[in-house]
């Protein structure tokens, strides 16, 4: 469905604000006092804030949201702020046939269609921010990192503590050899906040005028529409839907810790215990392993031992997280990272990696972090419009948020096995569960099916061992 935003003006609450911008590098980018043409793809919740800071400064053609109050807000609001002339869909596929001339666009909607709705901007040369997770299966953020790079595209992914300035300087601190080489790893977080470790309900509800539940269900095998079980937010903890609180946090909690340890794939990962599990959703609470190998450091030339990493959720009635013994202070916060380390220990606290404190105290009470050699950002979505427009690449582009995102999402995939996966990261293999191989590419539903595959068909494991080699000469600049 398309109309003009007219039609749908008086419905609906305004969405919350913050910040972003986004847009294509190409030949023919505009020059940096031009204004980006941009579309939205999801406008409530991270997407009205992701809509809003773009819209700023440039000119929006086109939004696309499922839920037609929240068009409605969202036009209000960008008319009330000099914007005109857009269009409102409720189908992105629609949305990008008929919008001509786009430079950018925002991806900001339930994981299931991240990748259909990024690729169909990708293919038409359209640069693209994407919210955290990436995608919803690790062959769609491979898919979506090669198309980005073949056609030579801007792009960032959602995780902005990647562009504060004390996460770049905790990266820093541990590739500086302050805690000296780190052995084991612990990531937690106090999520799920929303319902999982549950079956899917009995009967349907007559679905909304408001909603385009056909567009709503997108890619994912259809279902009937149940008041408050899916839409809205109560999505990510449905398979069919999200990636759970792994998916949802670790793009936020392992980045730091991710970048500064230089991880490449896991060899190996697996249940370590969870809560009940269902057959449509993740379960209350889970503890999973990872096992990195022994890797070569892009910014000493040094050799890094292997890193065992637990990653740790569940909500304030099922929380787990790592061993109080295994903090110095005997502390440990909701949500954050641990990094042990043969000469020291850093805890980040926080969902961000965007702070951290070393231990023992009296060892680092004077200690000064080494001097600077990451640059610091303008701010991560003006890192992206810089980009667009010439500039380096953003720190959480494709190359990178695209492998960190593999890495999570390969987690994921221990939650439908009891085995301990031996993985081939770059062929996307689990060498040993080879019925894992639906949840690594998951089928579409017909008219929904993922544009350009043929690139990855073609150029699989080569691309994928480039990904691996070069993603640390994009985020450290």
């Amino acid at each position: 469905m398309a109309t003009t935003r007219r039609d749908f003006i008086g419905t609906g609450a305004l969405a919350s604000l913050a910040f972003w911008s986004g847009g294509r590098a190409s030949a023919q980018a505009a020059d940096a006092k031009d204004k980006l043409k941009v579309a939205h793809v999801g406008v409530g919740g991270k997407g009205g804030s992701d809509t809003i800071d773009l819209a700023n400064g440039n000119i929006t053609l086109a939004l696309c949201d499922i839920d037609k109050g929240r068009l409605a807000s969202m036009a209000k609001e960008l008319e009330a702020r000099g914007q005109k002339d857009f269009k409102l869909y409720t189908d992105y596929r629609r949305m990008f046939d008929e919008v001509k001339g786009l430079d950018a666009v925002t991806v900001s909607t339930p994981d299931h269609h991240h990748a259909p709705a990024g690729m169909r901007a990708l293919v038409r040369d359209i640069a693209v921010f994407v919210q955290k997770p990436f995608a919803h299966s690790i062959y769609e953020t491979r898919l979506m990192t090669l198309t980005a790079r073949q056609r030579k595209l801007a792009s960032q992914m959602g995780n902005q503590g990647t562009s504060a300035a004390r996460l770049r300087e905790a990266v820093e601190v541990v590739q500086s050899g302050a805690i000296g080489k780190v052995h084991e790893l612990h990531v937690w977080t106090n999520r799920p906040i929303w319902p999982q470790g549950i079956d899917r309900p009995a009967g349907e509800d007559p679905i909304p005028d408001s909603i385009d539940w056909e567009c709503w269900i997108g890619p994912a095998p259809m279902r009937p529409y149940k008041a408050g079980v899916y839409h809205d937010f109560k999505w990510r903890g449905w398979f069919d839907f999200g990636t759970g609180a792994l998916g949802d946090m670790a793009c936020h909690t392992l980045n730091m810790p991710f970048w500064a340890l230089e991880l490449g794939y896991p060899t190996r990962f697996w249940r370590e215990d969870s809560g009940e599990r269902h057959l449509e959703t993740f379960p209350k609470w889970s503890v999973l392993k990872y096992e990195f190998p022994e890797r070569r450091s892009r910014h000493t030339g040094e050799t890094l031992p292997p890193v065992s990493m637990t990653w740790y959720d569940g909500d304030d009635a099922n929380m787990h997280q790592p061993p109080k013994d295994l903090f110095p202070n005997g502390q440990v916060p909701r949500t954050g990272a641990l990094l042990i380390g043969d000469k020291g220990v850093m805890v980040s606290p926080g969902d961000s990696g965007n702070e951290y404190t070393l231990f023992p105290e009296a060892q680092f009470k004077d200690y000064e972090p080494p001097k600077p050699w990451i640059a610091r950002s303008p701010g991560h979505m003006r890192e992206f419009v810089d980009a667009v427009k010439g500039g380096p690449p953003a720190a959480s582009n494709f190359e990178y948020s695209g492998f960190l995102s593999e890495v999570v999402l390969a987690g994921c995939l221990s939650l439908h096995s009891d085995k301990k996966i031996e993985w081939d990261g770059p062929n996307m293999v689990a060498r040993n569960a080879p019925e894992l191989a639906h949840y690594i590419d998951t089928p579409y539903r017909p008219g929904w099916e993922l544009v350009g595959r043929e690139l990855l068909d073609n150029q699989l494991a080569a691309a994928a061992t480039t990904i691996e080699r070069t993603m640390s000469s994009y985020t450290i600049r």
